[in-house]
């Protein structure tokens, strides 16, 4: 009994120890070979990349018309090889005219320094809803136009990078400056052999950016100015009256005439000295404004030329009239006033 009853209790103990000491030479087998394949695969090799930098010369010739700006500057690339200089492989993907220097290199310890100055009319979109108070961004897009992603990439030279702190833009400031790299992407691979047929591509674009505020609102009141002027002559003939109510009104119908045709004119030049035609800024809303004030105070007369067919009626005209004036003027300064205030604000 002990040595039968022993055998098979013997049995069941030894077969989980041999199952470890199985699975333990599996796992070390295992192990080897991955060991060995992780020596053997090599590291993937870094894109190759220079550091470029901007420095922003002159920034001039603002055109909201054209919707262009004019810019001349240095740009530099700091390169492990002298064959990756950046600055030889410029694309300016906003511009509408460029004219390059001859660049410059010269190795500087293990690195190749490379710089290029550069004159150019760029592309912007300017929004002059808030004009004149309203702030722009001008930006200059540099791009590599050879090498995607896969091959190179710019890295952005932050600290060195700045503008000349004497240009004067217009009627701005310069009030921020930013220079970063930033991925551009096509929905192309332009024909490149090595990549896969209808794929994508993405290259390496560095962009130069200034924030505009406007200082300067002479052009605003020079604009604005013609039509509150139309605002007063409006407001001047609601008052008038005379023995000879048809003259009266006669007289009041020119007077206002006058002022509607002063501010359609007037409005027509803000939109060509603006190019605002396809939005509406502060200076339009106060022409809309002025011009609704002028049609209210047609309507009003034409309507108390009516009532003073009648003599009886001219107390009623009267008190007519002066309610139109009161309600139509009190709107009018009101809205003028709020909206000027939440342009200011924003």
């Amino acid at each position: 009994m002990p040595r039968s009853y022993g055998g098979p209790t013997d049995g069941r103990r030894g077969f989980p120890a041999g199952l470890r000491s199985g699975a333990g030479a599996l796992l070390a087998a295992a192990a080897a070979v991955l060991s060995t394949l992780i020596i053997a695969t090599p590291a993937a090799a870094a894109v190759p990349s220079c550091r470029v930098g901007a420095y922003v010369t002159d920034l001039y010739a603002m055109d909201p018309v054209r919707r262009t700006v004019d810019a001349d500057l240095w740009l530099w690339s700091v390169c492990p090889r002298k064959d990756l200089a950046a600055v030889q492989r410029l694309e300016f993907t906003n511009a509408t005219r460029t004219v390059l220097t001859e660049p410059s290199s010269e190795k500087v310890d293990n690195e190749y320094w490379t710089q290029v100055k550069v004159s150019g009319t760029f592309r912007q979109n300017f929004d002059l809803t808030d004009f004149p108070f309203d702030k722009q961004v001008v930006r200059i897009q540099v791009e590599e136009n050879e090498l995607d992603e896969s091959r190179f990439v710019y890295r952005a030279d932050v600290k060195n990078s700045t503008y000349n702190p004497r240009i004067h833009v217009d009627d701005f400031k310069i009030t921020q400056f930013r220079i970063g790299v930033v991925d551009a992407p096509y929905r192309t691979n332009f024909g490149d052999p090595r990549l896969e047929p209808g794929a994508s591509s993405r290259y390496s674009q560095l962009v130069i950016g200034f924030q505009l505020t406007r200082e300067d609102i002479t052009s605003f009141g020079k604009q604005i100015m013609p039509v509150y002027a139309a605002f007063l002559v409006t407001l001047i003939s609601f008052l008038i009256w005379s023995k000879d109510d048809e003259v009266a009104m006669v007289a009041r119908l020119g007077i206002l005439g006058t002022a509607l045709f002063t501010i359609v004119l007037n409005l027509r030049a803000v939109d060509e000295a603006l190019g605002t035609l396809l939005n509406v800024t502060l200076v339009e809303e106060i022409h809309f404004m002025s011009l609704l004030y002028v049609l209210i105070g047609v309507a009003n007369t034409t309507y108390i030329l009516k009532l003073l067919t009648d003599p009886m009626a001219r107390p009623a005209a009267r008190r007519f009239n002066n309610r139109i004036f009161a309600i139509a003027t009190g709107l009018y300064l009101i809205v003028n006033i709020v909206a000027i205030s939440l342009t200011v604000s924003f």
